[in-house]
Formats: structure tokens, sequence, C-alpha cells
């Protein structure tokens, strides 16, 4: 397996881990819908819109290397139901396992990138110097740039992105466990649909009344009413607002963007990606690959 590494995250804690067979792994880059996602599929799997604990206690951040690993293990270990699993690593980052789930959830770049600097500035005490503090343009221009290592995925960028992508469509990633993928767009223009179609892929049957029930309870307004429950770190003052972090999801793609930034996106989107895969990833919409 690969292993990545960031400011946070450590995927060699992933050897101590015993998947079983049923676990759902979320596997996104960082402000991609990974909370958005992982409360859907918490819901599903437990069969009910109201969660037996905060999902941050649920479902550990395994990858987070500040946190005991013991702790989040025993955790995990004390579930004997179907469990779900948070990580920002790439799918090729994590051990196979026949009878697992992944489901890989991919944003447009640009908002993602806009996304982590109202997170950053969200924080009670960020990063001295951290560059999501800088002007958005600036922001958005490193991200377009920033090389892609196995030591930045704690880092948004667009080759970030795309080694997401790129893992999870690789056929040797879904050989012994079943991936998804999901675009973050389409969850905005149509969450029902997406919900239908994990439930389906996770084998998570269901009634169409409790999907229904589901679309409303993970609906961006119904999960900010509830930040205390869904966001991370939610009641450790991490953030200057729980509810901020649940923030409208806007999706401006191009729109605002100086013409020379718009330039070298598309340029870099052409080096890096196929024109269906770009077309997919700025926006979503039919995936260019299929579940396997």
């Amino acid at each position: 397996m690969q292993v990545y590494s960031g400011t946070r995250t450590d995927s060699s804690r992933w050897t101590d881990f015993e998947l079983r067979p049923g676990d759902v792994i979320v596997s996104t880059p960082p402000k991609c819908g990974t909370t958005w996602m992982m409360a859907v599929i918490a819901m599903l799997l437990h069969c009910s819109t109201e969660l037996p604990q905060p999902l941050g206690k649920l479902s550990p951040w395994l990858d987070y290397f500040s946190a005991p690993l013991e702790d989040i293990l025993a955790i995990y270990r004390s579930q004997e139901d179907r469990r779900l699993i948070k990580t920002h690593t790439p799918l090729d980052g994590l051990p196979l396992v026949n009878g697992t789930h992944a489901i890989a959830v991919l944003r447009n770049p640009l908002d993602a990138m806009r996304s982590m600097r109202r997170h950053v500035s969200n924080m009670v005490n960020p990063p001295n110097g951290d560059p999501f503090l800088a002007d958005e343009d600036d922001v958005i221009l490193r991200g377009i740039e920033l090389p892609f290592a196995p030591t930045n995925v704690d880092d948004v960028s667009l080759e970030l992105l795309v080694r997401h992508l790129r893992a999870a469509t690789n056929p040797t990633v879904g050989k012994d466990r079943s991936v998804t993928i999901v675009h973050y767009s389409d969850m905005k223009r149509d969450l029902k649909k997406v919900v239908s179609h994990v439930a389906s892929a996770i084998q998570a049957h269901a009634a169409p009344k409790f999907l229904e029930n589901v679309v409303r309870a993970a609906s961006i307004s119904s999960m900010r009413s509830k930040a205390d429950q869904f966001a991370p770190l939610a009641n450790a003052n991490h953030f200057s607002s729980s509810e901020k972090f649940f923030a409208a999801g806007e999706e401006r793609g191009h729109s605002q963007l100086p013409q020379h930034l718009k330039a070298r996106y598309e340029e870099r989107l052409s080096e890096l990606l196929s024109p269906t895969e770009a077309n997919w990833l700025k926006g979503g919409g039919p995936l260019p690959v299929t579940d396997k």
C-alpha cells in the first residue's frame, strides 16, 4: 500500500486496524463533503436519523495522529454492527479486504480550496502562516500549481483531488471491495438520488419513506441546526462557530476567477486529466468510469 501523511494524517495507522466485511470507508480529500457523506451513511447503517452518539465519536478519524491510536481502535473494536470509518487517505493507501465498501467523494477543486480557506478562518487558533489565510486568488493559484506529494494529503490542491480520483478508479483498488464514486455537486443537485444510490451500493436496505427522512435530516440546514452532533471537534473549542462548519456549499467554479487564473486552471486540468474526467471533476454528472 502507498503510505500517505500530512500535517494531521498518518496512513500507516491503518496497519493496526482490522477491517471487517461490511465495513464502509469514506475516503475524500479535505473539504470535499466528508462529514456530509458520513452523516448520510451513518443514518443508513443505524436505520435512524438520530444517531446514538455524535458522528465524530461514532466514527473517529483513524488517520488523525494527534488522537491516541489505541483509543480509536478500541472504539471500532467495540462496535459489533457494520462500521463507518473516516479517512482522507486515497484508496490505494488502504488495505484491501473482501466485502468492504468504499465511498470516494470528490468536489470542484476551486470550491474545495475556497471551503478550506473558510474552514481555517473559522478556527479558534489557526496555524501561524497557514497558506489558506491568504487572499482568495493567491489561495487558488497556489492550489492550482502545488505539486502532489504523498506527504501533503491534508492540503487542498488540484493535484491532490486528481490523485484521489485516480486511486478510486484504479481497477486494483476495487478488486477486493466495492468502490462508489460520488461528486459533491450531485449531492447539491439531487441529494435524494445520491442517498438512494449510496444505500444500494452499501447494501443498506431501506424503505422509500426512510430514505426520504434521511434526505431531510442530511440537508445542510438540518445538519447545521445539529452542529454539535455532526461537526468534527464540535465540543472541543476548535472552531469559532460549529454552525459555520456547515456553510452553504456554494459552487462558483469559474464565475469569479480572474482571466489569468481561469486560463491556468484549464491548462492544468488538461495536463492532468482527459476532457471527460476534467468535466466530471468540475461539476459531477455521469462518471467516465463505472462502479466496480
